[in-house]
């Protein structure tokens, strides 16, 4: 059968269009795709994202130096970035970030990781990507030592102190309509605006991750003054973020993490900086590492 010239060019842009679309948008990935790991070979740099105050996972030193649990891990990331980048001479520049900021700073890349005490939720994956777990938390409460609060229904008409934009929040907003517990909220941008709360009395306890409540308490001038309370209320899977479509850099992050926690020197790591804040390895940290201890 003899299709007609006209019929026959209605017929190609009918067909054809869909099939330049979707070569166009496979060519659109491919530019778009790893584009870290391209930004970091082109400019010799990687950009890391840093707390100033989640000890103990990132925090500044004396010399106000990024130290802490994931920065000893996203550095181990970084050598192995230098050996399998073939960059020897691969120069950190870190850029401290905060509750707000850290998701849009590496979707906008300003920073290629994130290297803090950020919990992987489903929501966030819609965002950003996320490591392997590389601890594991549970929101408790932060007390002053001389307060009758023991649990989370003790604080029924009081004041909670709890970070913005953070997993505390969701839970904390959900129980106390569940409960009817009428507590008000008191929101702050940073760890140590939640301990001053309570220190000064504008809230009965601060709620977020019991791992950044045991740094604070250690921390403070007076740790005696505080005492963390409660059953743990939350699970808190903590990981390294990076901007999605970056699968090669999260292969690297993953390895990494992966031969750490085979080799024990997660444990390790775990216990220099989580003892000296008077916390053990939890079994489900352990899990975590025994589970992300992938073979080569």
């Amino acid at each position: 059968m003899k299709i007609a010239r006209p019929a026959m060019k209605k017929l190609f842009i009918a067909i054809g269009a869909p099939i330049l679309m979707i070569a166009a948008a496979s060519v659109a990935h491919a530019q778009s795709a790893d584009s870290t790991i391209n930004r970091i070979k082109s400019t010799n740099k990687i950009k890391i994202g840093v707390r100033d105050f989640s000890i103990p996972f990132s925090y500044l030193d004396a010399n106000q130096k990024p130290i802490g649990y994931s920065i000893d891990l996203c550095m181990a990331v970084v050598d192995s970035l230098k050996k399998e980048l073939n960059l020897p001479n691969l120069e950190v520049v870190t850029q401290s970030v905060d509750l707000s900021t850290r998701i849009p700073l590496v979707q906008n890349g300003t920073i290629d990781m994130e290297c803090g005490s950020t919990v992987n939720t489903l929501a966030r994956q819609k965002q950003v990507d996320f490591s392997y777990v590389t601890a594991v938390a549970a929101d408790q409460l932060l007390v002053k030592a001389n307060s009758p609060v023991k649990e989370l229904e003790d604080l029924a008409g009081k004041v909670i102190a709890l970070p913005n934009a953070s997993t505390s929040m969701a839970m904390l907003l959900s129980a106390n309509s569940k409960r009817n517990l009428n507590v008000r909220f008191l929101y702050v941008r940073e760890q140590a605006e939640g301990l001053l709360a309570v220190q000064t009395g504008r809230a009965d306890a601060y709620i977020t991750d019991n791992t950044i409540l045991y740094g604070l308490r250690k921390n403070s001038k007076n740790p005696e003054e505080f005492r963390i309370t409660g059953r743990p209320l939350s699970y808190l899977p903590y990981g390294i973020l990076v901007a999605k479509n970056n699968s090669t850099l999260m292969a690297i992050i993953n390895r990494t993490i992966a031969e750490k926690f085979r080799n024990g020197e997660g444990k390790s790591l775990y216990e220099k900086w989580f003892g000296q804040l008077g916390m053990p390895l939890s079994p489900v940290t352990k899990a975590a590492f025994e589970l992300n201890s992938i073979p080569d």
